[in-house]
């Protein structure tokens, strides 16, 4: 389905867009490379069935090391221009800081900040890898537990008290994970998969009306296997990605990447369904 990019690298605008978005995104791009996530992202949501228009914002109290700043400020918006703004769905990415405190990392407040103010102005929320587990300490105080080996690779749900398929599969790629114990303890939340490996990697709140999902469903079938060939030459090079073929990716990537379709289009269904039922109640009223 068509999506319409209203901002970011890859903006492609509105002209000669013939179908009208049903739902409204907005994409906090964490990711050091955002013009890649970008399109990670914007590849997915063309296969999902409901046109979407999409937003990017970063936060504008971390400076971007990666690439150029005031570009950056030119193609993305922030939380401060945006404030009044509502949209049905928030997705947060990524980001290479697992092995840093929460309070240490510069933008942490406006994280806090932006994921308060999201609680009133998105439907839903969808948080991916790092952000998930940024989101499940702020919501609930769920820690984080650093880890010495990286979870790298393809991993699939374990759970047989689920309604996901064990067949669900999720790529992984970070120094840290969360306890299903610390999950446990939480009421609001329920864990539909996990992996012995891994930890619990799918996480969902009713309450929060959140999704945490430890891992990158926007991951392409080269993805993994580039970050291979690049912490290669680290002084602690990575280990090969697990239950992928370096040779091969795409044998396992149909699979995965149909879980990572299943998920984003599971989840705009019911933003909206919901928002389907709350504009019939308004017209009602």
């Amino acid at each position: 389905m068509t999506v319409l990019k209203l901002n970011g690298f890859t903006k492609n605008g509105p002209e000669n867009y013939q179908v009208i978005p049903r739902l409204s995104l907005l994409v906090l791009n964490l990711m050091p490379n955002k013009q890649t996530t970008e399109k990670q992202i914007n590849r997915l949501l063309t296969e999902v069935a409901s046109p979407v228009s999409v937003t990017y914002m970063y936060p504008e109290t971390h400076q971007w090391k990666h690439g150029n700043q005031r570009q950056l400020a030119q193609n993305y918006t922030t939380l401060s221009a945006i404030r009044n703004n509502y949209f049905d769905g928030l997705i947060v990415t990524g980001a290479p800081l697992e092995q840093l405190k929460f309070s240490d990392i510069d933008f942490w407040q406006e994280f806090v900040q932006i994921r308060d103010w999201s609680k009133t102005h998105t439907r839903s929320q969808l948080f991916t890898c790092w952000g998930a587990q940024a989101a499940l300490y702020d919501d609930y105080a769920v820690p984080k537990i650093d880890l010495e080996q990286k979870i790298f690779g393809i991993y699939d749900n374990q759970l047989k008290t689920t309604r996901l398929p064990r067949s669900f599969l999720m790529p992984q790629s970070r120094f840290s994970k969360v306890d299903a114990k610390d999950i446990l303890k939480v009421p609001e939340l329920e864990i539909l998969a996990d992996n012995q490996a891994t930890g619990p990697f799918f996480i969902q709140s009713q309450i929060a009306n959140s999704l945490y999902v430890l891992g990158h469903p926007e991951y392409q079938a080269d993805t993994l296997i580039n970050e291979y060939q690049r912490d290669k030459t680290l002084a602690h090079p990575t280990e090969k990605p697990a239950n992928l073929s370096l040779r091969n990716p795409l044998a396992s990537y149909v699979r995965w990447h149909n879980s990572s379709l299943n998920l984003y289009q599971t989840w705009m269904d019911k933003i909206e369904e919901e928002k389907y039922h709350h504009e019939r109640k308004q017209i009602q009223i």
